[in-house]
């Protein structure tokens, strides 16, 4: 029997900050550029012994009660929602004059099409950290009370007063992407541009932009990298393809046998690795994993990789981190027939983004199911089934018992399983130091078609999700 999830939504205030706007209500015009002040941070070492520093920040902070979970052992869960922001610092309570000017726009993705929310915005007039240019532990931005700052809506939208003046930067984040714009900002409302507030589609630094490194294994069925250009990271042809060579990712070609996970030094250049399905299928001693294959993605992910599998491929989630689910039937990674879910959206915040997403993204046609009866969710080509997730407990360096097991975002019947009407676990995300993995009973791109899935419209906010930042020092990964 699957457990059930507690899902705990993070609401940001600003203590001391806010106010009433002094003349709001006159309109002006920001002036914009591309501009920006910019340091380069130090990372976190990359190899499996230095990741356990503790230079990073973890989803194990509490509220002071000593027992977040609320069942009187002072264990802390850590499935709530974690953004790119760590606590505010009130200072003295005095945070000057009260603001004269309000800023507020939209944040969409790459392809000015998607809205996101989750995205931290705010106005500074200090340099800011670049994103490093290979695997991180991401720690949270730090914003003092005068540094006003919001987190956007399900809808993308933001909105916060601050005070005018010439010459600063407007920032979003949403994990590893990041934009950097020069703004002037005027007394009274300062409505920005889409294409000012939108998250970037390259690593451009030059120009305020990163995104993150990611690799993909290039296979099909399961063209992941088909769903990263329609998000922004690639132009699109006319049948919903990539068009080749304009991808801003890598692509590993799935006839290397594994070869690249064998390699820690490659894989630590990435942010995001894809490992989807058919990509495995054929490999030579599937399902079985070399030994020296799972110590390497045991190093990526605690080094603060995100690691992304899908159905086929579930070897890849089962071999490194056997204490984190029970497959249905983990000697075959392969069920069939492929089975259609309808299935359910359990986290909230995932559920108010697909809610308040416009109908023309929620019914692209062709056949596909529609998002029109959430939190009620149609998942197609599903080839694998997980009969449970475990609670994962460790100690921080509070010495606080942290669950960092799965959280379950979708669920839903397997009809191909025995007991065929039980609801099964079928999206999850777990941490694993200072990284986090993510699993798909089913296969998130099978053909190429325009626009984006309920199915592929959940692969690509899980994966914004899993990105986000660690508030706290992470815990250690559980003893394998």
């Amino acid at each position: 029997m699957a457990r059930s999830v507690l899902l705990i939504g993070v609401a940001c205030l600003v203590v001391g900050c806010g106010g009433e706007v002094d003349g709001a209500e006159d309109s002006a015009v920001s002036s914009l550029g591309t501009d920006s002040g910019i340091t380069t941070p130090s990372t976190t070492p990359t190899d499996e012994s230095a990741s356990n520093s503790g230079d990073g920040d973890g989803d194990a902070t509490g509220d002071g009660d000593g027992d977040p979970a609320g069942d009187g052992d002072g264990d802390t869960d850590t499935s709530g929602v974690k953004f790119d922001l760590a606590e505010p610092d009130p200072g003295d309570g005095d945070c000057g004059d009260a603001p004269d000017a309000l800023v507020q726009g939209k944040v969409y993705a790459p392809n000015m099409e998607l809205p996101i929310s989750g995205a931290l915005v705010y106005l500074t007039s200090q340099n800011v950290e670049a994103i490093p240019d290979e695997v991180y532990c991401a720690e949270c931005v730090e914003l003092d009370c005068e540094t006003p700052y919001t987190l956007t809506g399900a809808d993308g939208s933001f909105s916060f007063p601050a005070h005018s003046g010439q010459g600063l930067q407007l920032v979003v984040q949403k994990g590893q992407f990041l934009r950097i714009v020069s703004l002037d900002v005027n007394p009274g409302m300062n409505q920005i541009p889409n294409d000012q507030s939108n998250l970037p589609g390259e690593w451009n630094p030059g120009a305020g932009m990163w995104i993150p490194r990611i690799a993909v294994y290039e296979t099909n069925p399961d063209a992941v990298y088909n769903v990263l250009a329609k998000f922004g990271l690639g132009q699109v042809a006319g049948n919903g393809a990539l068009v080749p060579g304009t991808e801003q990712f890598t692509l590993i070609d799935d006839n290397d046998q594994g070869a690249f996970m064998d390699d820690l030094v490659d894989m630590s250049q990435y942010h995001i690795i894809f490992v989807p399905c058919a990509s495995t299928k054929y490999w030579g001693g599937a399902p079985n994993i070399p030994n020296g294959r799972i110590d390497n993605i045991r190093a990526y992910v605690e080094s603060g990789g995100k690691w992304y599998a899908t159905d086929h491929s579930n070897e890849y989630i089962e071999g490194p981190f056997p204490s984190y689910q029970q497959f249905h039937n983990p000697g075959m990674p392969d069920i069939q027939p492929a089975y259609t879910s309808n299935g359910t959206v359990l986290d909230p915040e995932l559920l108010a983004w697909l809610e308040a997403l416009p109908d023309p993204l929620k019914n692209i046609g062709g056949g596909n199911p529609t998002l029109f009866q959430l939190p009620n969710l149609t998942t197609e080509k599903n080839y694998s089934g997980i009969d449970e997730v475990s609670d994962v407990w460790v100690e921080d360096m509070m010495g606080q018992n942290v669950n960092v097991g799965h959280r379950v975002w979708v669920e839903g019947p397997c009809q191909s399983c025995t007991n065929p009407q039980l609801a099964r676990p079928m999206a999850v995300s777990g941490q694993y130091g200072c990284g986090r993995m993510m699993y798909s009973t089913f296969e998130t791109s099978s053909t190429a078609h325009n626009g984006l899935s309920p199915q592929e419209l959940v692969l690509l906010y899980m994966i914004l999700e899993i990105t986000t930042c660690f508030d706290g020092t992470p815990p250690p990964p559980p003893a394998n």
